[in-house]
């Protein structure tokens, strides 16, 4: 699911969304032939990596979507383009860059998005390339640390780690992996431990995997990556299970809608079939005093 996300993202269903796509692919373009030369060795990301939320019609948004204040001539309706939902300008006057859709321009954000852009604009622009490039650690094992090249592969949403060799710098042996959604917890080496200051502890349940940095930059830089990795995970695993009990409350409201129609629908059935027969009975009757019938029971 995490592959998905990274995934370069489709036209969004709207012209404004479109529009705002076009001048994100058009400022990547600009910074990409000015940046041409320098551009690998600083890895910023130039293309979205998922589709921008589609918009709640505003025709049908009376009040704000967070402060609840009702719009009229000066209190305007905007969209947030992190969101796609309604606010009133006061709670969505903050403009950011949206990485993650491809918006490489300024735009509307409410407060909400505009915390999350910042985190997630540095994640996509800073940590997230150098994640897949990898780096180099020296790995504790059971009787000896060896020299082993990490790097994170999005398409399977896990780090991957090997065996190399410290003077030829070749590969060695299998290829092992550390599930992103596996880890429990990212933090340096305690204090005491040989060669604390360069160590991180990546822990996967009660398993840990200690790495040694070559310099201290680099531990405090993949500590930050690995953990923006876990919030953005994070944060869109709660976006899908959001989704999907929107998806299963609006199924309930629809199952719980067309359970009232068909109780309805044998409501009025059974009262139809009453009155028929009421208006039978009451017909029976008039025929035998009409022509002076004795009835069954006589």
């Amino acid at each position: 699911m995490f592959a998905c996300c990274f995934q370069p993202a489709r036209g969004p269903g709207t012209d404004d969304e479109h529009m705002y796509m076009l001048q994100g692919q058009t400022s990547a373009r600009k910074q990409e032939s000015a940046q041409a030369g320098d551009e690998a060795s600083e890895g910023v990301i130039q293309a979205g990596y998922q589709n921008p939320p589609r918009w709640v019609k505003d025709e049908f948004m009376e009040a704000c979507m967070l402060c609840s204040v009702q719009f009229d001539l000066l209190k305007r309706k905007h969209h947030c383009r992190g969101c796609g939902l309604v606010y009133c300008g006061g709670c969505s006057a903050h403009f950011d860059r949206v990485v993650k859709f491809g918006i490489m321009e300024p735009v509307r954000l409410c407060n909400t998005c505009s915390d999350t852009a910042k985190s997630e604009n540095v994640f996509y622009e800073k940590h997230l390339p150098l994640l897949e490039a990898g780096d180099l650690f020296s790995k504790y094992g059971l009787l000896r640390k060896r020299l082993v090249h990490l790097k994170f592969v999005r398409a399977k949403n896990l780090f991957q780690y090997q065996k190399v060799d410290p003077e030829s710098r070749n590969y060695e042996g299998e290829v092992k992996a550390i599930p992103l959604d596996g880890i429990t917890d990212v933090r340096e080496v305690d204090v005491g431990k040989d060669n604390a200051d360069l160590g991180l502890i990546i822990m996967v349940g009660d398993q840990e995997y200690r790495l040694d940095a070559a310099t201290a930059a680099k531990q405090q830089q993949w500590l930050e990556a690995i953990e923006g990795a876990r919030n953005v995970r994070g944060a869109m695993l709660a976006a899908v299970r959001e989704k999907r009990a929107k998806q299963v409350e609006q199924e309930n409201e629809e199952i719980k809608r067309v359970s009232e129609n068909l109780q309805k629908m044998e409501e009025r059935r059974t009262s139809f079939q009453e009155d028929r027969m009421r208006r039978r009975a009451e017909k029976r009757e008039q025929l035998r005093a009409k022509y002076h019938l004795a009835t069954a029971a006589s």
